[in-house]
């Protein structure tokens, strides 16, 4: 059975902030997040935009390794001022708070670290393997599939 919940965003949302935030979004290889985190992303974008530092720090990608473990790979850009640098930590930092406490299949806080061990293949030899961060309703409908 296919992953419900892949490790990639919504083709049409990351078309969204493409047409919204033009090159500041990286291309959709470099995001690897569930589409629990979508929204999130889009506040990172939005609060960088609305701080006018979108030119200041550049999002080279996100990766989800584990479950509630997030990377944001940002660089700032040659011309950006110790200002710049200041406030897009601060914008980050916040951020990369939430999407280590949020679920990954809804957004809403995560409770519980769901674990895929190589045993899953037994039962289903497509089943995704490794950690997820849910809360409780995700965490019962995705373990009940």
């Amino acid at each position: 059975m296919p992953d419900p919940s892949p490790l990639r965003p919504d083709i049409d949302w990351y078309r969204s902030m493409a047409d919204h935030y033009g090159d500041a979004v990286p291309p959709i290889e470099h995001l690897q997040i569930r589409r629990g985190l979508q929204t999130i992303v889009d506040d990172l974008f939005h609060d960088l935009d609305i701080a006018d530092r979108l030119r200041a720090c550049h999002l080279q990608g996100i990766s989800t390794r584990y479950a509630g473990f997030v990377i944001l790979d940002i660089r700032y850009s040659d011309r950006a001022t110790e200002a710049d640098k200041r406030m897009c930590n601060r914008i980050v930092e916040r951020i990369q708070e939430r999407l280590c406490e949020a679920c990954e299949h809804c957004g809403r806080p995560g409770e519980i670290i769901a674990k895929t061990g190589l045993e899953a293949l037994l039962d289903d030899p497509d089943a995704v393997l490794g950690d997820r961060f849910l809360c409780t309703e995700c965490h019962q409908n995705w373990s009940g599939r």
